[in-house]
């Protein structure tokens, strides 16, 4: 190549070399510029979306201290305008509002009334999945005894993201004490969405927490701006589209959810073109300057330097390197001459180390490519190990690590694609949901090592039960679900199921210890029972625990009463929940005769229900589900209170002093400091203790013998009379009876009933009392209905008893009535 022409290119790679730092610079401050710029607009675009949104959350929290703070509602809350909910609470308000949810709670945390609407539909629902996880005695929602401690804020639930607001129920100056809090919720729908898009003239997307996990960019993001103070950030999508993002956090201030605001980049592409435009004027003027150079350059030195270059080349070509260049002048090129002529004397003599040089530096490069050749099969290895990682990770993700059986997120995908081709050929589709029975007492016995080992052998035994195409699965715990696919005739499921309980049967072995279990299933078949995923669970889920509450170890289908018995529980559930808050339980007495005397010396307490709305509800209805949502506790102890008052109120109007039985629920007696709340009724009611009975049944104190007995000591040291109640029944043995501070017996109705015609109720119950008397206890018979049985248990010197025969059961007014007669005719009898 020509001397002038690498001139112009090294004039070239000048200028290449220049501009590319000048766009680099561009790059590093212009466009860095331009882009904290779009970065700052971005910033006031979501700036714009949080004042949308809380504005929404303002008008919503308006809204609710305007109701809380109403005198109709305080005088409501009171029980003096029961009018207010029919004349408030009501579609129209609901609608026109937009609220989807709208509470009223007491002080002590009991609903008074309330609704959840579907305002799309105009419609009331269920109360919001999730929601008794935010709203619950002594939460931060219900917690509204300040009346100036009001909030509102945001809660997620398995249905969105819902605006919640809490404000005290007080009346319209704030200056009474609050009775209880008002809670409304608005979820964020599409419509409110709709109407800050429109607010903002941005456009944005919603992405609850429970749905950003799934997508792995969405949830980098959501870390991030989770740890940022200002709750925002943006990235780009590409070079004309950039995405922001703004935190939504909960009352907690726990992050749950963050809007999407999609913009184009309009401030990045103007900035980018203004420094095209520059830079291509800046070339222009580069290449016109590069001529110009170039030209003067020929002139005064190239051609001298050719001269140069046709010697210098002629001497390499003839590797004549003791020939010598023309170094005749005083410039720089004739010093550069002979520089070279030099630097040809020195090659000359070194053109020999410089070969031996070259033959080193070759053996060091060889080496070099050894070793490139060693580290790039390591990479190799690296990259095959991370995959093999990956995919023990989405194996991870789809499988139980216990059993190696599917696990919950992999059944219900492949529940759905065999739905779907189960719709289009019109087959059917049986799910089996399969509960252990007792399984518990296996990891609380043995430990959860054992357990688990017992769930892998469980596990396996269902696999060798099933058709290559059915699914099992581990939900959790000792919970597993199957899926049989395309049966022909609904009993094959029951088939299954009984193969499924019989391999459970059989004797598990694991290391020295030896399992026997049973198995409830509840069983429900698609499309007859449900045509979605959560319909199909849940109601094969309602049929295996009715299974289990029949006592375990048997199947049962599916059917529409246990959907409507569900239904009819959770409707007799809030109205127990309302009769609690309206105090709508009475006490009934039954009065306990003592035989000897021939008086009445106490009664049992026994409760009532008076439904305005389902009238008489009996407490075999009720108290059962009572004692399964622990409303129990708060039944428990107003009876206990209301039966010292009501006694203590009866000897102060001159009564003959009698004793009151009070029944204690086994909850009631694990749960609570029972001890405690008997001293603290006492004291609040004046009542001695010598005229107060607890009664408790075997299975309680049997549930956790020494703290039982512990607990039956306080209450004794009291004065409290303590009576086992339905004696017999249970399974309390006698060497446990002995360490029981018990004072009197009941014998259970059941053994009554058959005196004197059974052999085998008389022998128990001569048996009872003449036990009870070795151990100095007095006995109480229940039940008593004829006078046959109560002719034979005064032979056989039964102390106390109660019964048909006797008395029903009698309010409080027939009770005293009572009393007065039995007390006038011992007055006439002693005169």
């Amino acid at each position: 190549m020509k001397l002038r022409n690498k001139i112009l290119i090294a004039i070239s790679i000048v200028w290449v070399v220049f501009l590319g730092f000048t766009y680099a610079s561009s790059k590093l401050f212009l466009i860095r510029s331009f882009i904290k710029l779009e970065q700052q607009h971005t910033d006031q675009d979501l700036g714009r979306v949080d004042q949308a949104l809380g504005q929404n959350n303002n008008a919503l929290y308006t809204f609710t201290s305007d109701w809380a703070h109403w005198d109709d509602l305080y005088s409501y809350i009171q029980g003096k305008m029961p009018q207010f909910i029919p004349g408030n609470m009501n579609m129209t308000a609901y609608l026109n509002s937009t609220i989807n949810l709208i509470t009223f709670w007491t002080l002590s945390g009991q609903l008074a009334a309330g609704a959840a609407i579907d305002t799309d539909k105009g419609e009331i629902i269920a109360y919001p999945k999730g929601l008794n996880q935010f709203i619950y005695p002594t939460s931060l929602l219900l917690d509204r005894k300040d009346v100036k401690n009001e909030i509102h804020g945001y809660i997620l639930l398995p249905d969105g993201v819902m605006m919640i607001a809490a404000a005290s129920i007080t009346n319209g100056e704030k200056t009474l004490p609050p009775l209880g809090a008002m809670i409304t919720g608005r979820f964020l729908s599409p419509k409110i969405l709709q109407t800050i898009e429109d607010q903002t003239k941005l456009s944005l997307k919603l992405f609850p927490l429970n749905h950003i996990p799934t997508n792995s960019d969405l949830f980098k993001v959501f870390q991030l701006i989770a740890n940022n103070q200002s709750g925002h950030t943006s990235e780009n999508v590409d070079e004309k589209t950039l995405h922001g993002y703004t935190l939504i956090r909960d009352i907690y201030n726990k992050p749950i959810a963050m809007f999407q605001l999609t913009a184009p980049r309009s401030i990045y592409l103007t900035g980018v073109e203004a420094i095209n435009y520059y830079l291509i004027s800046f070339i222009v003027l580069a290449i016109a300057f590069s001529a110009l150079i170039l030209w003067l350059l020929r002139m005064l030195v190239v051609r001298r330097l050719e001269k140069l270059n046709h010697d210098v080349a002629d001497i390499s070509a003839t590797n004549a390197l003791s020939r010598r260049v023309d170094a005749s002048g005083k410039d720089e090129l004739s010093t550069v001459s002979g520089e070279i002529n030099r630097m040809l004397s020195i090659i000359e003599a070194s053109q020999g180390k410089l070969e031996l040089r070259v033959e080193e530096r070759t053996q060091e490069l060889k080496q070099t490519n050894v070793k490139l050749e060693q580290e790039i099969q390591e990479r190799k290895a690296v990259e095959q190990e991370l995959i093999i990682h990956k995919e023990h990770l989405i194996r991870l993700a789809h499988y139980d690590g216990l059993t190696g059986l599917p696990n919950r997120i992999f059944f219900n995908t492949m529940l759905n694609k065999s739905m779907t081709h189960a719709s289009h050929n019109k087959k059917k589709l049986a799910i089996l949901f399969i509960d252990l029975d007792r399984f518990k007492n296996i990891n609380d016995a043995f430990g959860h090592t054992i357990g688990d080992q017992v769930l892998k052998e469980v596990g396996k035994r269902f696999s060798g039960i099933l058709r290559s195409g059915d699914i099992l699965a581990r939900l959790g715990g000792d919970e597993f679900i199957i899926l049989l696919q395309n049966i022909e005739d609904t009993k094959f499921a029951s088939t299954i199921a009984e193969k499924l309980i019989e391999v459970c049967t059989k004797a598990i072995k694991v290391s020295a210890h030896e399992f026997f279990l049973t198995a409830s299933i509840g069983i429900c078949i698609y499309p007859d029972d449900g045509t979605t995923l959560e319909d199909l669970q849940r109601n094969a889920d309602m049929a295996m625990y009715r299974a289990k509450r029949g006592g375990g170890g048997v199947f049962l289908y599916f059917t529409q009463e246990m959907d409507l018995e569900a239904h009819e529980h959770v409707k007799l559930e809030a109205a127990l929940r309302k009769g609690i808050a309206n105090n709508e339980f009475i006490l009934h007495y039954q009065p306990k005769l003592a035989l000897i005397e021939g008086l009445i010396t106490g009664v049992e307490a026994l409760i009532r229900w008076e439904s305005p709305e389902l009238g008489m509800i009996s407490p075999a209805k009720f108290i059962p589900l009572a004692e399964e949502t622990g409303l129990i506790l708060q039944i428990g102890e107003w009876t206990l209170r209301e039966a010292c008052r009501a006694c203590k109120n009866w000897q102060n109007a001159g009564y003959r002093p009698i004793q009151v039985a009070v029944n204690l629920s086994p909850k009631q007696f694990r749960h609570q400091d029972i001890a405690g709340l008997v001293s603290t009724i006492l004291k609040e009611t004046q009542l001695d203790a010598r005229w107060l009975q607890l009664e408790v049944t075997e299975t309680a104190v049997m549930d956790n013998v020494n703290i039982g007995v512990d607990k039956l000591n306080d209450i004794k040291k009291m004065g409290v009379s303590i009576a086992m109640d339905d004696f017999g029944t249970g399974y309390t043995s006698i060497s446990y009876l002995k360490q029981f501070p018990i004072s009197v017996l009941k014998i259970d109705q059941s053994f009554v009933k058959g005196i004197p015609d059974s052999k085998d109720d008389v022998a128990i119950t001569s048996g009872v009392i003449a036990l009870a008397h070795s151990l100095g206890m007095h006995v109480v018979a229940e039940g008593v209905e004829t006078a046959e049985q109560l002719q034979f248990l005064a032979d056989h010197e039964c102390d106390y008893v109660q019964g048909y025969y006797l008395s029903r059961p009698l309010p409080e007014v027939k009770l005293l009535s009572l009393l007065s007669e039995a007390d006038q005719k011992v007055e006439t009898t002693t005169a």
